[in-house]
C-alpha cells in the first residue's frame, strides 16, 4: 500500500506536545484512508518526539523524521523530499482538521484538474467562541489565479499552505524559504502566479488554534521585521503586476503600506536604533525603492507623505515620532 498513497500530509513538529495528538488523530481519522502522514520533528524539548514515535509504531501510514535543525521551512522541505504521493498537504502540529477535508479537496482538484484546491478555516480560541470568517455554502467553484491573488491581497483568502491541497509536482521547482518567518505570506502570491487552475471548496475544514505562545504571536523585533518583509513583498508584488487598477490599486497599496508602517513603528518602539540598525536600514531602503516606482494616484496622499518623510526626513521624523512615543511609555 505504501506506494499507492493518494496524499502525503507533512506536519512540522516543534514543542507542541499538548496539541499534537489531536492534530495527528484528525489526520489518521480522515474518511480518505490512503494518506501518508509525515511527522517532521525538529529539536523539541517537550514530549513531542516521543509522541511522534508512538504514532509511527501504531499506524504504518506514519513516517517520522527527526531533524537536528529547527525551522518550519526546513521541516516542510525535508518532508517534501520523502513524500511519495501525487498530492501533498501541510498541517501545523497545533491545529486540526475536519474528517472529510482531504477526500473533498482531492475530489475537487481531480474534477477540475487544478494545480491546487483550497478550503476555508475556523479560528479556535481558548477564551472565546470560535470564529467562522466565511459563508461556508458547500459549493465547489473554479477560481482564476488573478481572482485568487486579488482576494488573497484583500485578506479574503488565507495565504497559508495549510488550507490547501497541492499537486506534488507543484514543488518540483519550489521550496519554502529557509530562515524566514511568515514564509507562506512571503511566497504564496508568487507561486500562484504560475498556476492555471485553482478550485475552492467553500467549507471550513481547517481549525487554526490561536496560541499566544506560537512563533507568529511571539513579540520580538526580529519577528516583527520578518512580518514586515512578508507584508512588504506583497506591496512590491502588487506594484509590479496589473491585478489592480486606478482607485482599487490605490486602496489596496495604501492598506498594505499602513500595515507596514504599523509594524515599522512597533519595531522602532522596541529597539535602540543602534542595536537594530541593519534591519531598520533595510526596511527604509525597501520603502525608498518602492517610493521611486510609485505613480501619481497609486497611494493615498497621507500615506504617500509619511513614506516620503521616513525616506527623506528620517533623523527628524524618528526624533519627533518614535522618541516621543518612547518617552510617553516610560
Amino acid at each position: 500500500m505504501e506506494d499507492n498513497y493518494l496524499i502525503s500530509v507533512i506536519v512540522p513538529v516543534h514543542n507542541t506536545a499538548d496539541y499534537l495528538r489531536k492534530c495527528v488523530d484528525s489526520i489518521c481519522n480522515q474518511t480518505l484512508k490512503s494518506i501518508e502522514i509525515i511527522l517532521v520533528e525538529n529539536l523539541s524539548t517537550d514530549q513531542s518526539a516521543d509522541i511522534c514515535d508512538e504514532y509511527a509504531r501504531s499506524d504504518k501510514r506514519v513516517k517520522v523524521l527527526h531533524l537536528s535543525e529547527a525551522g518550519l521551512s526546513i521541516a516542510r522541505n525535508e518532508g517534501l523530499k520523502v513524500a511519495s504521493a501525487p498530492y501533498v498537504g501541510f498541517i501545523d502540529s497545533d491545529d486540526y482538521i475536519e474528517p472529510t477535508m482531504y477526500q473533498e479537496m482531492l475530489d475537487a482538484i481531480e474534477l477540475y484538474q487544478a494545480d491546487f484546491s483550497y478550503c476555508n478555516y475556523v479560528l479556535d480560541f481558548d477564551y472565546k467562541e470560535s470564529v467562522f470568517p466565511f459563508r461556508n455554502s458547500g459549493s465547489v467553484e473554479l477560481c482564476s489565479r488573478e481572482d485568487f491573488i486579488r482576494d488573497m491581497m484583500w485578506e479574503k483568502i488565507s495565504c497559508s499552505v495549510c488550507t490547501k491541497l497541492f499537486k506534488k509536482s507543484f514543488f518540483d521547482t519550489r521550496e519554502f524559504p529557509v530562515g524566514r518567518l511568515y514564509e507562506d505570506r512571503l511566497v504564496m502570491h508568487e507561486w500562484v502566479l504560475t498556476c492555471t487552475n485553482i478550485v475552492w471548496v467553500d467549507k471550513s475544514f481547517y481549525h487554526y488554534i490561536e496560541r499566544l505562545d506560537s512563533i507568529c504571536h511571539t513579540i520580538t523585533p526580529i519577528n516583527y521585521y520578518h512580518y514586515f518583509l512578508s507584508e512588504f513583498s506583497r506591496v512590491e508584488f502588487v506594484n509590479r503586476q496589473s491585478l489592480f487598477k486606478d482607485k482599487e490599486l490605490c486602496e489596496v497599496q495604501t492598506m498594505m503600506l499602513r500595515i507596514c508602517f504599523s509594524i515599522f513603528k512597533d519595531i522602532m518602539l522596541r529597539v535602540e536604533p543602534g542595536d537594530f540598525q541593519e534591519p531598520i536600514n533595510d526596511m527604509r531602503h525597501r520603502m525608498k525603492e518602492l517610493f521611486l516606482l510609485l505613480k501619481k494616484g497609486e497611494l493615498e496622499s497621507r500615506c504617500y507623505k509619511k513614506l516620503w518623510k521616513i525616506i527623506y526626513l528620517w533623523p527628524v521624523y524618528r526624533l519627533i515620532h518614535y522618541n516621543k512615543f518612547k518617552r510617553n511609555r516610560i
